[in-house]
């Protein structure tokens, strides 16, 4: 009977269990007033009555914690650390935009000074002199005529004057004339007295010309123009240097023309006269030279010419 035997064994096992744990006695744990006092146990804390339903709060249970020191005062108050004091909160409206706050740049160290700007003393346009063995040259293109012009210092505030006009190969002109600073008030301003000469060479013969480089420029075979010229720079050694060119032209032609029927014959020579105005600067790039800028016109008495011719010339003034 092995079957049997295997069947009986684990039922009474299982059986034997469960009688062991019906006779183990069930330990309870007393109450905490029935316990015996353990000194080393953790205490119950003291216990706070509630408040009533109809009693007034009391405020200060809700600040108040447990364990909580007064402030020292005194002597004892002055050996704690302080704080550093924040300015107190201002409230903003709403309808207030906040102010926007530049960020903040890192601020560049200036390079050491260096040595002060040599001032410029070359002045081609205006009053002042080259000085003796001075030299100062220009170009300038402009309208009607392009001119080459140098001034050679001969004399503290003499200069010998010398140039070129061209009405662009139509009318080709020689100069040649004498620059006198006759009042020099320092580096502001200067006062001279100028006088120049041509003679000038047609590419047309006047027969041939109606409204061309005579008609133009205003020039006829012999020019002389004396004038007067003013000077007047802005403070500082790179400033801009103003002048100011007024003068006499009077043409000598050689070459009239009678325009008249049945006038006759022309005279070997007539003079006519004109009143040029210039008005410019001269604007410094370096030490010892300048750009310049020019604008004026010609007031004109001759019949055949214009009453008034503009003119206007950009170019560049150095001294060597």
């Amino acid at each position: 009977m092995p079957s049997v035997r295997l069947l009986l064994v684990p039922l009474a096992l299982t059986l034997g269990h469960a009688t062991a744990w019906a006779q183990a006695p069930v330990v309870r744990t007393p109450p905490p007033e029935k316990r015996p006092w353990d000194p080393s146990a953790p205490q119950p804390a003291e216990q706070v009555p509630a408040p009533s339903r109809n009693d007034s709060p009391d405020d200060t249970s809700w600040t108040g914690f447990p364990g909580a020191a007064t402030a020292p005062t005194g002597p004892e108050a002055a050996t704690l650390p302080r704080l550093p004091e924040v300015p107190p909160l201002v409230a903003v409206p709403d309808d207030e935009e906040p102010v926007p706050v530049a960020p903040s740049t890192p601020r560049i160290p200036e390079p050491p000074p260096g040595p002060p700007p040599v001032p410029n003393r070359v002045s081609l346009l205006g009053a002042r002199s080259v000085g003796p063995g001075g030299v100062a040259v220009g170009l300038s293109l402009g309208f009607p005529v392009a001119s080459v012009r140098a001034a050679l210092g001969v004399l503290p505030r003499v200069d010998v004057l010398a140039g070129f006009d061209t009405l662009y190969g139509m009318m080709n002109e020689p100069r040649l004339g004498l620059r006198w600073t006759a009042l020099d008030g320092g580096p502001r301003w200067s006062l001279g007295l100028v006088m120049e000469g041509s003679h000038a060479f047609f590419l047309r013969s006047a027969s041939l010309e109606d409204r061309g480089a005579r008609y133009l420029s205003g020039r006829r075979n012999w020019n002389l123009m004396p004038g007067l010229v003013g000077t007047f720079q802005l403070r500082g050694p790179r400033a801009t240097r103003f002048f100011a060119d007024v003068r006499y032209h009077v043409a000598l032609d050689t070459e009239p023309i009678q325009r008249t029927p049945l006038g006759g014959l022309p005279p070997d020579l007539v003079s006519s006269g004109s009143v040029p105005v210039r008005l410019g600067a001269e604007v410094p790039l370096s030490e010892k030279t300048s750009y310049s800028v020019s604008l004026g016109g010609d007031f004109r008495s001759r019949p055949e010419d214009a009453t008034f011719m503009p003119v206007v010339s950009i170019g560049i003034v150095t001294g060597l």
